[in-house]
């Protein structure tokens, strides 16, 4: 579902930076304006991209004035060549700067892609449903089994992290979410590898292994580990 959005919103963004340069045809960018009433969401990425543009323009004629200024007293003697080359040489500046935004968010959105992949054939859907409500513990494991349902999910798992952290550093204090704990423990390198801290998610496989021999646990995190040094 979310690589269909990550697909659907790359195709829009074509789309807007194709009609903000005056790329369409007639009929594809009268087709295009109507969409704009029609759609909020396109609509409010295209004003998104029309903002950034703004943006780099303003930036443009503010640093080009932080030229002149800094040669005020010569500045006189600037030839209207000079100048041009000035501004030639900021809009560079400028345009080399958006290019490398639209380049990190399209990395960063291949490198989301990659890793959720890696780690999808490893995600398990815990039955909450089948939790009996008079089991005393049943409170614990519906939070836990709802914090790693969310995981697949969830395309920012920050929080998710911040609070599978909490409880498995307590593990060894608290024992009310012990029995858990290898179940914990592989989530939470899971939530780690999706969210691009990689050396976290190694640091957590590994004590896994060392605490499991011998177990079925042992062999997935030794599986993934391999997988992780090819990232």
């Amino acid at each position: 579902m979310e690589k269909d959005n990550d697909i659907l919103i790359d195709s829009m963004d074509e789309r807007i930076e194709s009609f903000l340069r005056g790329n369409m045809s007639a009929e594809e960018e009268e087709a295009f304006k109507k969409e704009l009433k029609e759609n909020s969401e396109l609509r409010s990425h295209a004003m998104g991209m029309t903002a950034l543009i703004k943006g780099l323009e303003a930036h443009e004629s503010k640093k080009e004035q932080e030229v002149i200024d800094s040669v005020k007293p010569s500045a006189a003697n600037i030839t209207p060549q000079q100048k041009t080359h000035s501004r030639s040489f900021i809009w560079w500046a400028c345009s080399a700067a958006a290019i490398c935004i639209i380049f990190f968010s399209i990395f960063k959105a291949q490198r989301y892609r990659t890793l959720d992949e890696t780690i999808s054939p490893y995600y398990t859907q815990y039955d909450i449903s089948a939790l009996s409500r008079g089991e005393a513990d049943s409170v614990t494991v519906t939070h836990l089994y709802s914090l790693f349902n969310q995981i697949p999910k969830q395309k920012s798992v920050t929080n998710i992290i911040k609070e599978l952290e909490h409880i498995y550093t307590s593990l060894d204090s608290d024992y009310t979410y012990y029995p858990y704990a290898n179940d914990i423990a592989w989530n939470l390198a899971l939530a780690y590898i999706k969210d691009d801290q990689i050396d976290k998610a190694i640091s957590v496989l590994e004590k896994l292994k060392d605490n499991n021999p011998d177990t079925p646990i042992f062999s997935k995190a030794e599986d993934l580990l391999k997988k992780l040094k090819n990232l």
